[in-house]
């Protein structure tokens, strides 16, 4: 879509489409803000975001905020951008997550992605509310993830690690420039009032 083509949209239409992404916005916005104005260095503040993102794309069923907080403590990162950082799994990226974990396990091993997604689908087509409450309903789902289950750890490590040491490296530069604006603020209100 061109310039001209984005001019021709009504006001109101985008005004429209705009404000269903205003609770995004606000989402992001709030979570950067709160991720920048962590009082701890950018580089213990960027590893603790950096875990806490691998932690939530990886299965660990549930417990990704406790092993966050214990390897926070023991290896002396920042806590809260570890949290901060386990927040990106849920249920509305779960999917997204897991799909995109299988279809890359599945080019990375040379299997046929489209045969995978078709199997993605169809479990969660057929997937019921009775299967979660019923040994039966667990027997059918693991036994149609164990045909995937290589496929999806490989993809979910890849693609772990990789936005891992992209949430890393966003929140390092992020933070450093925050407190770098910040600095220059300071000084030049320090400076003005003489």
């Amino acid at each position: 879509m061109g310039f001209g083509a984005v001019l021709a949209i009504p006001l109101r239409a985008r005004k429209e489409r705009n404000a269903a992404y205003s609770p995004i916005r606000r989402w992001i916005r709030y979570g950067y803000i709160r991720l920048v104005r962590i009082n701890d260095s950018p580089q213990r503040v960027a590893t603790g975001l950096a875990v806490g993102v691998f932690l939530a794309i990886f299965p660990t069923f549930g417990l990704g905020i406790l092993i966050a907080l214990a390897l926070a403590i023991a290896f002396k990162f920042n806590k809260a951008s570890a949290i901060l950082g386990c927040l990106i799994m849920n249920p509305i990226t779960t999917p997204f997550f897991w799909t995109a974990s299988s279809v890359l396990g599945a080019l990375l091993a040379r299997q046929d992605w489209q045969k995978i997604l078709r199997m993605v689908h169809a479990l969660s087509a057929s997937l019921k509310w009775a299967d979660l409450t019923s040994a039966a309903g667990w027997l059918m789902i693991l036994e149609a993830l164990r045909s995937g289950i290589y496929l999806f750890l490989l993809g979910n490590i890849l693609l772990a690690s990789c936005l891992a040491a992209t949430s890393y490296f966003l929140a390092f530069r992020l933070t450093r420039a925050y407190r770098e604006r910040k600095r220059l603020r300071l000084k030049a209100k320090v400076s003005g009032s003489k």
